[in-house]
């Protein structure tokens, strides 16, 4: 079955997320839902941090792989088991896709690309706190920095920064099981955090 992709006029999905405003220089939501495996139709992307949010009502895989339709690398978006309410991303580059999912249930799925300026990030220190997987920002980076975390979960717990105008991600925590600890990062200008966890985690940034 194919689904094609809706556009900000369809439903959004119903994450932990929907708190962020889109900027004016977003581009538009892409949004797709279905049931079961499902190849979607094609659809552009304008390249730079890509934001999927997701949920899925099924009890086994949930697998959503971005899928460009030229050259390129494939990117492992989403690898849940059970239900899924929740949210990843990559530096995508410009260019045309397609996403491949793996799902024994209803799905929905939604495709952001955050955009910022400088003056609407929020700069450092800033503490966040959630459950499970999530993203969020922008904010103001400057150079070198230093991270403390925590993650209440039995699985993976994995930080990384998105910066809005390099081509490398920065990964900040790559952790399994229940953690605390800091470490340092260095990323310059506007970036996006997102958080792969398996509970309850907290992260400061200063």
């Amino acid at each position: 079955m194919t689904v094609p992709i809706v556009g900000s006029s369809g439903t959004a999905a119903t994450t932990r997320r929907t708190a962020n405003t889109q900027s004016e220089d977003e581009p538009d939501p892409l949004t797709v839902g279905g049931t079961g495996a499902t190849v979607t139709d094609e659809f552009e992307l304008e390249g730079g941090v890509t934001i999927a949010e997701a949920v899925h009502d099924g009890e086994v895989n949930f697998i959503v792989e971005l899928i460009p339709t030229d050259n390129g690398y494939e990117e492992l978006l989403i690898n849940a088991i059970g239900e899924y309410d929740g949210a990843s991303g990559v530096l995508a580059e410009q260019g045309t896709y397609l996403l491949d999912i793996d799902a024994d249930g209803e799905w929905e799925i939604e495709i952001r690309q955050p955009r910022s300026t400088a003056d609407e990030a929020d700069s450092l220190p800033v503490e966040l706190e959630g459950e499970g997987s999530t993203w969020d920002g922008p904010f103001l980076f400057d150079g070198l920095g230093q991270a403390n975390g925590s993650h209440e979960g039995q699985g993976n717990f994995i930080v990384e920064i998105l910066p809005q105008e390099d081509l490398f991600s920065e990964l900040v925590f790559n952790e399994l099981d229940q953690f605390e600890g800091e470490t340092t990062f260095d990323i310059d200008g506007v970036g996006f955090v997102t958080v792969e966890a398996a509970g309850t985690w907290s992260l400061s940034m200063e």
